[in-house]
């Protein structure tokens, strides 16, 4: 017998430790709300990659910051825990503040510890404040979760994010919790994300947030069920959704879609003005630019047309400075279009004497009257030299009283002496 007794005590001490363990175990929520103080706090583990100052800001990694923060102050920011406030009244989490950094957590005042907790009961607290609570306290709780260490949210969030019955902030913050997801679970995210993006009973702003969830997947998960979305939809409010969100990206495979889609005959003005503009987006190469150029002459939309105009001014060059003043000084082109185009030429990069040489070739009068306006806004000495050029020597009397008019917003006294002397002729 005496040779069994210690085996029996350390059955015992196993007993004793799952019994405590349960104990402490014991929901977090139920410690919280037997706190007998209004606001209390636990700390728990962080993530790898996050760290803090314990008061003003935390960082999530890869420059991501939240709350307030200067660059000087980038070597203060010291790994986990993480410490969470929750503010209660009359049982209710009314607000919940997170903080991260220093070893020690420290206890602000009037406020209760119930010490370092598990990952685990830190996150099944937080989660389900967030399945309850309205407002920015269901979103603050996601956020405290999401940097919880070694725990899956994923069912959680998912939970959350499908529930018509949550605020919108709060769906948006768990779906967007989902991009830092295990490549396990990508394929279950994408097809979740699909099904909430194509519920047409669902809240447009969480329908979006969906997709833009999607372009964000690790691994570029979610691009390919966009091209889907977009390709098998394209006339339908998520189909044209999915094309903005897919124009964001820089996914090889998203750009190959919207290169495809520009170059339909089969789409209204404005799907096809949204592809445009998102081929060129910041992404754009020498090539996608080519391609927007030799697009442009068959386009018979105006929202398609500026979409070009608009993408090659921003991108600028001294190729799309110059076919942008072809345009404008084509006198086969609709005079509409040759004056957008000379909007964006100016924002293009195009000289002041590339500029100037255009008033004399152009005979078209609305044409003159904008470009009087461009040289206003110059306003640099060959542009103003011009102005009073024109003021002199314009004869076309309305064109004539715009120069004068430009001119006449100088304080320079050079140019109203020669505004006196056009008076006084």
């Amino acid at each position: 017998m005496t040779k069994l007794f210690p085996g029996l005590a350390v059955a015992s001490l196993i007993a004793v430790s799952a019994t405590t363990q349960r104990a402490d175990a014991q929901s977090l929520a139920n410690r919280v709300a037997s706190a007998s103080g209004r606001s209390i706090q636990f700390s728990y583990p962080a993530r790898p990659g996050v760290c803090g100052d314990g008061r003003t800001y935390i960082s999530t990694g890869s420059g991501n910051f939240y709350g307030s923060f200067s660059s000087n102050a980038a070597d203060q920011c010291v790994a986990g825990p993480v410490r969470v406030v929750v503010d209660l009244a009359d049982r209710n989490v009314i607000a919940l503040r997170t903080y991260v950094g220093g070893a020690n957590p420290v206890v602000d005042a009037g406020v209760a510890n119930l010490g370092t907790v598990t990952a685990a009961d830190a996150t099944d607290y937080l989660l389900g404040v967030a399945s309850r609570a309205d407002g920015r306290v269901g979103r603050d709780a996601i956020f405290a979760a999401l940097l919880a260490d070694g725990v899956d949210l994923t069912p959680r969030l998912l939970d959350i994010g499908r529930d018509q019955n949550r605020p919108l902030e709060t769906r948006r913050a768990a779906l967007s919790g989902l991009v830092r997801s295990e490549p396990a679970q990508l394929d279950r995210i994408g097809a979740a994300l699909v099904q909430i993006a194509t519920n047409e009973n669902d809240a447009q702003g969480v329908r979006t947030a969906a997709l833009s969830v999607l372009s964000r997947l690790d691994h570029g998960a979610g691009i390919q069920p966009l091209v889907q979305l977009a390709n098998g939809n394209i006339t339908s409010w998520v189909g044209r959704e999915s094309m903005t969100v897919l124009a964001r990206s820089g996914d090889p495979r998203a750009r190959q879609f919207l290169r495809s889609t520009v170059q339909r005959t089969d789409l209204s003005d404005e799907v096809l003005a949204a592809a445009l503009r998102g081929l060129g987006r910041e992404y754009v190469t020498a090539n996608d630019a080519s391609l927007l150029r030799s697009i442009y002459p068959r386009l018979t939309g105006q929202r398609s047309q500026d979409a070009v105009l608009a993408s090659l001014s921003e991108l600028g060059g001294s190729e799309n400075v110059q076919w942008l003043t072809g345009i404008v000084r084509d006198e086969k082109a609709a005079p509409e279009a040759r004056r957008r185009a000379l909007q964006y030429l100016s924002r293009a990069g195009a000289t002041t004497p590339a500029l100037l040489a255009l008033y004399d070739a152009t005979p078209d009068m609305p044409l003159r009257e904008a470009l009087i306006g461009i040289y206003s806004r110059i306003s640099d000495k060959a542009a103003t030299d011009k102005l009073v050029w024109i003021a002199k020597n314009e004869q076309n009397l309305a064109i004539k009283r715009r120069a004068i008019s430009a001119l006449s917003r100088s304080s320079d006294p050079t140019i109203r002496q020669a505004l006196q002397d056009i008076v006084e002729r």
